[in-house]
């Protein structure tokens, strides 16, 4: 009489092989969290650069709205009020314009976001010789109410650094840099810049409540000032849009910036 005995797998193999199959799992699972965070990275960068853009283009427009108007009486220039904020020099008065000097222009590059909303910090947006700002792209309309209500509120048109509630207004993001609009000046209804073309374009919403990560710095030209009637003029603004946030799992900040390069009109006007 004869047994047949069947030899099945031993602990240490099962043990091998689990140990292998969870390998490969990690393996698998990191290499998709890499390719989902650099999706996300790719996403916010995007919509990073779609807000500087939306800067850019506004700055842009009020450059031009006004330098076409030029030929016009004062009382029909309509941007002349706007574009005269964004190229006066800066002070520490609410109603003060927003250009400064080169040398008071920070570095962009930070070992934290935190940086540049710290008062105490040399790179911060809130330095005393600096003005920081970004244009309200909702408001920027001369037929718009609050524009044109008899005394054109302009700090709610470009909103700086230098306003009354801008430690609430400049902040850092939790997300990707964006600006945050509400329906009301106490801002108790909010809506980010990404809200749906309907209500983008409604009466509701437009009042600026936060910049999150982003923020634009005015420099005045100071190496070819060209004379006009005994003053020293500016031949050009550059303007510095920055934008700093922390993209998926990272501990670096992610930072974008352009430079916008504007001639001043009145130079512009001389010249003809």
């Amino acid at each position: 009489m004869s047994l047949n005995f069947k030899k099945g797998d031993t602990l240490v193999e099962v043990a091998f092989a689990i140990a292998i199959f969870a390998l490969v799992s990690l393996i698998c699972i990191n290499v998709m969290n890499a390719g989902l965070n650099s999706a996300q990275n790719s996403l916010e960068a995007s919509m990073a650069r779609n807000e500087i853009d939306a800067q850019a283009e506004a700055i842009r427009f009020v450059h031009n709205a006004f330098t076409l108007e030029r030929e016009e009486v004062i009382e029909n220039q309509q941007y002349r009020d706007l574009w005269d904020k964004l190229s006066r020099d800066s002070n520490s008065g609410v109603s003060g314009g927003m250009a400064n000097e080169a040398t008071s222009l920070p570095e962009l590059s930070v070992s934290a976001c935190s940086e540049i909303y710290d008062k105490n910090s040399p790179k911060s947006i809130f330095k005393n010789d600096l003005t920081a700002f970004v244009m309200n792209t909702r408001m920027i309309d001369p037929e718009d109410q609050t524009f044109n209500n008899g005394v054109k509120d302009l700090n709610k048109i470009i909103v700086s650094t230098r306003n009354l509630d801008a430690d609430n207004i400049f902040t850092e993001t939790p997300l990707y840099p964006r600006l945050l609009f509400a329906d009301n000046v106490s801002g108790s209804n909010i809506s980010d810049t990404n809200s749906d073309a309907e209500l983008a374009e409604s009466s509701e919403y437009r009042y600026l409540a936060r910049a999150e990560g982003i923020w634009v710095i005015a420099i005045k030209d100071e190496t070819k000032s060209s004379q006009n009637g005994g003053q020293l003029i500016p031949e050009f603004f550059d303007f510095h849009i920055r934008t700093c946030w922390y993209g998926p799992g990272g501990t670096r900040p992610n930072t974008i910036g352009t430079i916008v390069r504007l001639y001043n009109p009145e130079l512009i006007e001389r010249i003809k």
